[in-house]
């Protein structure tokens, strides 16, 4: 455990209120996508997609930048902007997974083709238990995106840093 108490980082900004606000923005845009796809008449064939890892992925990498750079003189270590980045992809994941949750409920044709594609079995929207594939397919889209959105963080973090914390033997040695 001496390995994880090594380092002694500063938190520069407000980052809760942050990846709230961002978390809230990117869940929107992510159920954007597949309700727009499903109002134009081409609904989405799954719940998660490489258009939906796309979108993450930006998101949480481009608001990371904007998160560092609002920061006073844009300074940011690497746990602070992780801590924001999975932050920011666990508030999108969850409410993309209320809201597919929801959109499975309110129309249970699009639950239905989620069904169909994604396991293969034919599955029709009179089908009793689709209430049940709608709350499955919330909770797997929000999973999955929960992971590719920290694998995001981390990449965002890595590259956007620019302030190394210093080290606990580091620091003793400058009060000595």
């Amino acid at each position: 455990m001496k390995f994880f108490h090594r380092y002694s980082s500063t938190i520069h900004g407000n980052y809760r209120r942050a990846y709230l606000r961002s978390g809230l923005l990117t869940g929107v845009l992510l159920f954007l996508y597949v309700l727009v796809r499903y109002l134009l008449g081409i609904p989405a064939p799954a719940p998660e997609s490489y258009a939906t890892d796309g979108i993450l992925l930006a998101a949480v990498f481009l608001l990371t930048m904007l998160y560092r750079n609002s920061l006073e003189g844009k300074r940011a270590t690497l746990k602070e902007l992780m801590l924001f980045g999975m932050g920011t992809a666990l508030v999108a994941s969850v409410l993309y997974g209320l809201l597919i949750w929801a959109l499975g409920l309110a129309v249970p044709a699009q639950a239905a083709l989620f069904t169909t594609t994604v396991t293969g079995q034919e599955t029709s929207a009179a089908d009793p238990q689709i209430h049940y594939w709608a709350a499955w397919w919330g909770i797997f889209a929000a999973l999955k995106l929960l992971l590719i959105g920290c694998f995001g963080a981390f990449i965002a973090a890595v590259f956007l840093r620019n302030e190394k914390s210093p080290t606990r033997s580091e620091l003793k040695n400058t009060n000595s």
